[in-house]
């Protein structure tokens, strides 16, 4: 029965209310305990911060916001920190924000510590020279989904999937959907400021 035989309005023509805020809520990054971070080499700056280490790799994509505006925060320092493949080593490295708030990074798939979920510790430095002198410092903890790791990190028993205080969740997919250990894909809006 076609809309003008019935007498209804289309479904089409009827206002659809829209979502304030569109997408996950950005994850939001507390400022760090005063003495926690310490200098910055610059030799960290780069965006391949895993080099020849083995593991899955994994492309990560961060944005910045102003918690207060919602507006980007170019000229940040993302500064990240995780444990290798194997769960022996760091991996750590730093990218600059763009003026759109985006950091991007090459790495592997985080280790996983015993009963501990797999994360990113995320630093974002704002105001200040870049390898010293930052005023502020957000940090907080970036999830891998337990679906995706439990997958990656055989041989450990797998944690329980939490949603952190502080920090969030990354929304990581796969390259390919038969064989995550191909690569991974991780995305994730951070929010800073009071």
């Amino acid at each position: 029965m076609r809309n003008e035989e019935s007498g209804s309005t289309p479904v089409i023509n009827r206002p659809v209310p829209r979502p304030v805020n569109r997408g996950p809520q950005p994850a939001r990054l507390p400022l760090a305990e005063p003495g926690q971070t310490g200098q910055l080499p610059l030799e960290l700056v780069r965006r391949n911060i895993a080099g020849d280490r083995p593991g899955v790799p994994l492309m990560l994509r961060i944005r910045v916001l102003d918690a207060l505006h919602g507006s980007p925060v170019g000229a940040a320092v993302v500064d990240l920190r995780h444990r290798d493949a194997t769960g022996d080593d760091e991996v750590r490295g730093a990218q600059v924000t763009d003026p759109e708030g985006y950091a991007e990074f090459r790495t592997v798939h985080p280790g996983r510590e015993p009963g501990q979920p797999v994360q990113i510790t995320a630093y974002v430095h704002v105001g200040g020279y870049l390898a010293g002198g930052r005023t502020v410092t957000y940090c907080g903890p970036l999830l891998v989904p337990e679906q995706i790791a439990g997958q990656i990190a055989t041989g450990l028993a797998p944690a329980e999937e939490q949603q952190p205080a502080t920090g969030g969740t990354l929304n990581v997919v796969p390259r390919d959907r038969f064989d995550p250990t191909i690569g991974l894909l991780a995305t994730i809006t951070v929010a800073i400021g009071d």
